[in-house]
């Protein structure tokens, strides 16, 4: 019998000042050298597990914990808190949020430093973690001019340098584009290579199948199924879906219907004609950066989902921020229902919903949060109480947003949305870390949108999304419009090629 590298005997835990439990009677035994996936719908219990495992519970999310959680063999409360980086290593889902130093050779440098080992030992484990993850081009940059996948490695090589045995990931594709889910599957499966023993959670599935040993699947707190890799990759489409999960093989969401009869035709109310921008920084090397947007045109009609799709930094998100005003372009124009807008006017006729939901949330509770800007009356209170029902909100609207779970905080800032009266409305990876249920709740509160009239952009990874929600895709690749399709059964394969899916 395998040794175990992580045993879970009978374990609760419920978070101070809730009355739900978050964990309920789980035992678990994950054996050294395994790879786990562990997945389940949001709110199923994922991240309080993780927690578990690597002692920020209780130490730091307080709550009442009972049973026994052993590392090593060893249980967790003999362990100091210095001790657990020695034996897991964690990977946040935003690798930003656990940096502490400016450049990158530091912060792989800075669990060492704090573990008290000698200058030659941390410039040796230092050296190696970067040779390993393939990031030797990136130690004297600056934390800050990271593209996200960067920054996942280098979070993953901020672990390796520490040594441990056991490497804990909380969803490390829900920020990254193909290409660097590829780079993660590479170094994801070096660590198995090496023995050691990783778990990742995750919703996005498809890029595990060649690495998974187990995958244990999550709900209410409490483990309702544990598979091995066979029987997790043949699971019936229709037992997928009732348990919430994404699908293992991209080609499932082929062939897709053909929804551009209705809006190819239809009445363009937006276009945007020779957009250009540029940052003023300068490069490395001292020569201007070149434009991020490289005369940009394109137009939208009434009423369409559009997938703005391409690699990170490929110029999506600024192409939104220009058009919604929130930065100025060199050149061109932007024109909604005939009329040209300067940037000051752009906000309000168009909207932005940002990728990180905390950036965008202002009000002191769920429901105030729909009145911020707008005059109160009846007929508000009645929208706003409207609104937060469509998105399973109305249960939580006396919460602050701050003590919302991430899903949430992205379907009331969808809500902010659906409240305003914009008529182009852009969304920044709205279906980021989501699991299949809750996808498809913000692709129908985007279809809303479209029947409203609305004109609604995606910026997305999430090929899931686009076969279910859009009805056009965009492809940006360095500043430019590389392609501009409508999705039917005969652009399907296309559409997976161009967003870096292997068939």
């Amino acid at each position: 019998m395998n040794e175990s590298a992580i045993e879970m005997k009978n374990v609760s835990f419920r978070y101070r000042g809730h009355e739900e439990t978050a964990l309920i009677n789980l035992n678990l035994v994950i054996e050294k050298g395994s790879f786990v996936l562990i997945t389940g719908k949001s709110g199923s219990g994922k991240t309080t597990l993780s927690r578990c495992i690597n002692g920020i519970v209780p130490r730091f999310c307080e709550g009442e914990l009972e049973g026994k959680i052993l590392l090593n063999g060893i249980d967790t409360g003999d362990y100091e808190l210095c001790d657990f980086g020695r034996v897991v290593g964690s990977v946040f889902q935003d690798p930003g949020s656990q940096f502490f130093m400016t450049d990158v050779m530091n912060e792989i440098a800075f669990g060492c430093l704090n573990m008290r080992m000698q200058r030659d030992e941390i410039l040796k484990r230092t050296e190696e973690s970067a040779k390993v993850l393939g990031i030797e081009e990136l130690m004297s940059k600056r934390i800050f001019d990271l593209s996200s996948g960067e920054m996942q490695k280098v979070s993953i090589a901020s672990c390796y340098a520490m040594g441990p045995d056991v490497y804990l990931l909380d969803e490390p594709s829900a920020n990254l584009d193909q290409r660097s889910i590829k780079e993660l599957r590479r170094v994801l499966g070096m660590l198995k290579s090496k023995g050691k023993t990783i778990i990742v959670l995750e919703h996005r599935l498809f890029y595990l199948t060649d690495l998974l040993d187990r995958m244990i699947i999550l709900e209410n707190g409490e483990i309702v199924r544990d598979m091995n890799q066979t029987e997790a990759l043949t699971l019936k489409s229709e037992e997928r879906n009732r348990l919430g999960l994404r699908v293992f093989n991209p080609e499932d969401v082929l062939p897709v219907a053909k929804r551009e009869e209705q809006y190819k035709e239809g009445e363009e109310t937006f276009r945007i004609s020779e957009l250009s921008f540029g940052y003023k920084r300068k490069k490395e090397d001292g020569n201007p950066k070149e434009n991020v947007l490289q005369n940009i045109s394109m137009s939208a009609n009434k009423g369409e989902i559009i997938a703005l799709i391409g690699d990170n930094g490929a110029g999506k998100t600024t192409l939104a921020k220009v058009c919604c005003g929130l930065l100025k372009g060199k050149s061109g124009s932007v024109v909604l229902n005939g009329r040209s807008l300067r940037p000051g006017k752009r906000p309000g006729n168009i909207y932005f919903v940002m990728q990180d939901s905390d950036y965008q949330l202002f009000g002191d509770s769920v429901f105030n949060e729909g009145m911020i800007g707008k005059r109160k009356n009846n007929d508000l209170n009645a929208k706003v109480e409207k609104t937060l029902k469509e998105l399973s909100l109305w249960e939580e609207r006396e919460k602050h947003p701050a003590a919302l779970s991430r899903g949430q905080k992205q379907r009331l800032t969808i809500a902010g949305a659906l409240m305003t009266d914009s008529r182009v409305v852009f969304f920044d990876e709205p279906t980021s870390g989501l699991d299949r249920d809750s996808m498809i709740r913000v692709s129908k509160q985007l279809k809303m949108l479209s029947e409203q009239g609305r004109i609604v952009f995606v910026i997305t990874h999430d090929f899931e999304f686009v076969t279910e929600t859009c009805q056009r895709v965009v492809c940006i690749d360095e500043g430019r419009v590389k392609d501009d399709f409508y999705i039917s059964p005969s652009t399907g394969h296309k559409l997976l090629m161009l967003m870096g899916i292997d068939l």
